[in-house]
């Protein structure tokens, strides 16, 4: 970094963490991820995948991503759990390190209310995102991941998909500042449970939501 002529940070917080540690602030850019909007819009559902995955009037909150060891996702499986909801239902695509646990789990917890998918390419992403109607980007309660933003909010922002966020930090700012989801505290099944309800239920707040998801998705 301090050979560097120029150093690009993704986020903010990183760029406080390089100054913290000597590096020059002049020499540091950030240009965060954002959302592609050629590939990314609003559109109606996908009709043909909602009737293949039996989610027609369901409200499904989609978990598109790695089921890596950071993203808390045995946490939203125990939760789901507690959810009484019939209409609710979620559905997770993806593969890695987690994902047999997780599905194990939901298995021995008899769940109905989860569908499982394989990793879809790039291209097929909006296709799936079209017929969620929440997009779920969880983390586990860590300050490492409070200088993270992942990447899955401007995609789902794009789309006019509110995102129900379990990060803290700078991701956490972004969606109350546009009002572009709502965040639950990473690993706080009550507050999980609480925030999905009010996703699910205030049709007025979602409809909000929607126009803060376009503003943030224009602005990144």
């Amino acid at each position: 970094y301090k050979d560097a002529i120029k150093v690009v940070s993704v986020t903010e917080s990183f760029k406080e963490k390089l100054i913290s540690r000597g590096i020059d602030e002049k020499k540091i850019e950030i240009v965060t991820n954002g959302s592609n909007l050629e590939l990314f819009y609003p559109r109606e559902k996908d009709k043909e995948l909602l009737e293949k995955l039996n989610l027609k009037d369901k409200f499904v909150i989609g978990y598109i991503g790695t089921h890596g060891m950071a993203h808390s996702l045995n946490f939203i499986v125990k939760s789901i759990a507690k959810i009484r909801n019939e209409t609710i239902h979620f559905l997770f695509i993806g593969d890695g390190a987690t994902k047999a646990e997780i599905i194990k789990m939901a298995k021995e917890l008899n769940l109905k209310n989860i569908t499982f998918l394989s990793s879809i390419k790039k291209e097929e992403v909006p296709r799936y995102l079209s017929i969620c109607d929440i997009s779920l980007a969880p983390l586990k309660k860590s300050d490492t991941f409070k200088t993270v933003i992942p990447s899955k909010i401007f995609e789902a922002s794009a789309m006019q998909k509110p995102t129900l966020l379990g990060v803290e930090g700078e991701s956490k700012k972004i969606i109350e500042k546009y009002n572009a989801g709502i965040c639950f505290e990473p690993e706080n099944e009550q507050d999980f449970i609480e925030k999905l309800k009010i996703l699910n239920q205030d049709k007025i707040q979602y409809k909000k939501m929607q126009i803060g998801c376009q503003e943030l998705s224009l602005n990144f």
